[in-house]
């Protein structure tokens, strides 16, 4: 049964008997003006009830004046002591808070002594157990309602619990798609980075071995000599890129990255092509020149790697230029060969491998050829 309807029972019992006693007390005396009392009794605890429940300082001045009425009543009336005082009993530990629930239940106990005193037959039994009864059913009822808020403030906080329980699961399934889809997108960057280190070593190291390959093939129809030398310093060159091509299967970086910082590697790179395709590459740093870290050495090493190669095979150079310039806010790398270039530049896999590489780390890139004057490459890293 629901509380509330509960203490609507309790409290029509209450005045029910509050009633049989008056009447039983004054036999078949009961008068207009003590039905009229005993209603002003009964309406001002029914608003109080009904009406009056959500303010708590118009409660406690009706349980006031429903005392001083019910002192009225029994010294005027007689009957039962313990039900006039009853239902403001309950109404004090129910309906009111802290100091005015002491408040009220003070001027109860001190009513019910003073009713008692003041009847013409004074009966000290009477006045002891009705106000025993009456702070016996304070304290009862006031525990119970402490029980009830304490019960109600746990399934709040249940339900807050409740809440954050699945918001917290909410977000862990978030979390955990953003996490299956990082690594989808890492695996796919992951592979794309192993098609481009496929590409600028092994692709760089083939076309030079394919280009000294014909050359071998033309001077050893000439002179045996030579064409011997050049297959040798070949054998080392396949050699060195085998080692290289195992570095990237083991790290994806070239073993000279690795072992060297900076501009060594580049230098390295730049000496390795001379010398095995004849072609002319001038290196040139401006004056202040930075201490590269190891994304900017590593994207400037294949790029400049990237250039040579397609310079030799596709521009059919014999002189390329690179020039280094290292400003207070960037990195301007600016290469330029004397091949045939072209009017129309299609955008291929060196191209595409350069233009990923520089916008992986913010950088610029842009390039110009015309037929016949060759391929100028400009990158700009920040």
């Amino acid at each position: 049964m629901d509380s509330k309807k509960l203490l609507i029972i309790i409290r029509y019992i209450i005045i029910t008997l509050l009633l049989f006693s008056i009447v039983t007390y004054r036999e078949n005396n009961v008068t207009i003006n003590t039905v009229m009392v005993i209603l002003l009794l009964i309406v001002n605890n029914q608003i109080r009830f009904f009406i009056l429940n959500k303010n708590t300082l118009l409660i406690f001045f009706s349980i006031i004046a429903e005392c001083l009425l019910a002192f009225m009543a029994y010294k005027s009336y007689g009957g039962a002591l313990i039900f006039y005082f009853l239902i403001p009993t309950l109404d004090s530990a129910f309906m009111l808070k802290n100091n005015l629930s002491y408040i009220g239940l003070t001027i109860i106990s001190l009513l019910t002594v003073y009713s008692s005193y003041s009847h013409v037959a004074l009966n000290i039994s009477e006045l002891l157990s009705s106000l025993s009864a009456i702070i016996i059913i304070y304290l009862l009822v006031f525990y119970i309602k402490e029980e009830n808020n304490k019960k109600i403030k746990a399934q709040e906080l249940y339900d807050k619990l409740r809440i954050s329980e699945e918001k917290l699961i909410k977000a862990n399934s978030d979390l955990e798609e953003y996490a299956s889809s990082i690594e989808e997108l890492t695996l796919l960057r992951e592979r794309n980075r192993i098609s481009r280190e496929i590409h600028d070593s092994v692709g760089h190291a083939l076309s030079t071995m394919i280009i000294q390959l014909g050359a071998i093939e033309k001077v050893a129809l000439k002179d045996g000599r030579i064409a011997s030398e050049m297959a040798s310093n070949l054998g080392g060159f396949a050699k060195g890129s085998l080692q290289e091509v195992r570095g990237a299967v083991r790290a994806l970086k070239p073993r000279e990255f690795k072992e060297n910082q900076g501009m060594l590697p580049i230098e390295e790179l730049i000496k390795n092509f001379q010398k095995f395709t004849g072609v002319e590459v001038r290196l040139n740093y401006a004056k202040e020149k930075w201490t590269l870290n190891s994304e900017q050495s590593f994207v400037i090493y294949r790029v400049i790697q990237e250039f040579l190669s397609n310079s030799l095979k596709h521009g059919k150079a014999s002189r390329v230029n690179i020039f280094i310039n290292f400003t207070t806010e960037n990195i301007i790398l600016t290469m330029q060969d004397n091949g045939l270039g072209a009017d129309n530049i299609e955008k291929g896999m060196g191209l595409k491998s350069i233009w990923e590489r520089v916008h992986e780390i913010g950088g610029e890139v842009s390039y110009n050829s015309k037929s016949g004057e060759g391929f100028l490459l400009r990158v700009v890293l920040f």
